[in-house]
């Protein structure tokens, strides 16, 4: 009789091809929630030089991803507790499953989850639906991000927008991950759309004349482009934001992605965290917070997730900021004197600084708060950043 082949004896058949993949399953004492279960494998931090630097995409075969944010322990890399532990919570994941994790381009995984008899489940939970495509809301119906913000709304003629009216488009709603821009087959087929070989370039044109560098992507079969995580970035948008993607091509390949916008305003509230305290909230006038009134600022109102923070191009023009190379350093200067060692990031053309996760936890900063941020500079070069609480 054949012997059944299960994901642990396929995984290291895989290994031996240098596919980087790797596989969990628990073993006797632990449970799908234990630290252990949080790691990567050294194995494949060795076979992916510089492939995981701050963050993991999975996704799964119903096409529902997940962004976890990693931290260093030693010499370990480890997903953070509080994503990790809702990737398992919407999966439902029990003792007998083992899941299996293929390494598909830089940060992206799919994930594959296999029961105690081997058979892979390629459907979402009870209760759990599929992320969609593309969700369009009701005309007119406008939706409030996590900060309290007005955000991009539906329209009822996208069409007005289009750079050219012959183009084909489609609206895109956000979702909770939004890693990549995603092509519904219903759009494919309705303009008999093609594309680039896998990971072949593309661009995303974006409203204020300038365009970010892409690359298409093909996971079994579905079409989608990645870089649109940093068009994310660069205009802030969130959950329920509405955009229209109007499709550049060459004969009927797709080249370029052209993005547009309907109004919208950019609002911070007070409000009242988790936790229930009262927010630090924004200000109407936060120069007076300023220790030189001559320095460059913003206000940053935090979101789910602050490992980074993020400089907007917005910023970044109105004062011809520059910064330092890759991971140098700089400081956050603290409300209390102190100090904090940071480093200078670019994602993808976007500017941030690491170290900012060490200030949210020291002041105890939640979703939702608002601290206004001075920069304070070498020449136009940032060389740290002085934090200032907002107070009622």
């Amino acid at each position: 009789m054949k012997r059944k082949k299960f994901p642990e004896r396929e995984i290291h058949e895989n290994q031996s091809r240098k596919t980087k993949s790797f596989s969990k399953s628990l073993s006797p004492g632990q449970h799908w929630k234990s630290k252990s279960m949080r790691i990567i494998p050294e194995e494949i931090l060795r076979s992916t030089p510089e492939g995981f630097e701050h963050r993991v995409v999975f996704t799964v075969p119903w096409n529902n991803s997940w962004q976890l944010w990693l931290q260093r322990d030693k010499n370990s890399l480890f997903m953070s507790k509080e994503d990790w532990e809702e990737f398992v919570d919407d999966n439902l994941l029990c003792s007998d499953h083992t899941l299996v994790f293929t390494h598909q381009d830089t940060m992206y995984f799919q994930v594959q989850i296999f029961k105690k008899d081997g058979k892979e489940i390629i459907s979402p939970p009870r209760g759990v639906e599929p992320e969609p495509e593309t969700v369009l809301p009701k005309p007119q119906e406008t939706f409030a991000s996590g900060r309290g913000r007005q955000s991009f709304t539906h329209v009822e003629n996208p069409e007005r927008y289009l750079f050219n009216p012959q183009n084909p488009y489609f609206e895109k709603t956000l979702t909770k991950i939004n890693t990549c821009l995603y092509v519904s087959s219903v759009v494919i087929k309705k303009y008999d759309l093609e594309f680039g070989p896998h990971s072949s370039p593309m661009y995303f044109l974006l409203p204020d004349g300038n365009k970010l560098e892409g690359f298409t992507k093909n996971y079994g079969g579905v079409h989608s482009f990645l870089g649109w995580a940093a068009v994310c970035q660069k205009y802030n948008l969130k959950q329920g934001d509405t955009v229209v993607c109007e499709f550049e091509l060459t004969g009927r390949v797709v080249t370029a992605v052209r993005v547009h916008f309907g109004t919208a305003s950019d609002s911070a509230s007070g409000r009242k965290t988790s936790g229930g305290r009262q927010s630090f909230a924004h200000q109407d006038n936060p120069e007076r917070y300023l220790l030189n009134p001559r320095n460059p600022y913003f206000e940053k109102t935090l979101t789910k997730t602050n490992d980074v923070l993020y400089v907007s191009p917005v910023v970044i023009e109105k004062y011809s900021l520059e910064f330092g190379p890759q991971s140098s350093s700089m400081d956050f200067l603290l409300p209390d004197g102190s100090k904090l060692g940071g480093f200078t990031k670019s994602y993808c053309g976007v500017h941030a600084f690491l170290g900012w996760a060490a200030v949210c936890q020291k002041y105890n900063l939640k979703e939702g708060d608002t601290v206004v941020c001075e920069l304070e500079l070498s020449g136009r070069v940032v060389t740290a950043v002085r934090v200032h609480l907002v107070n009622e």
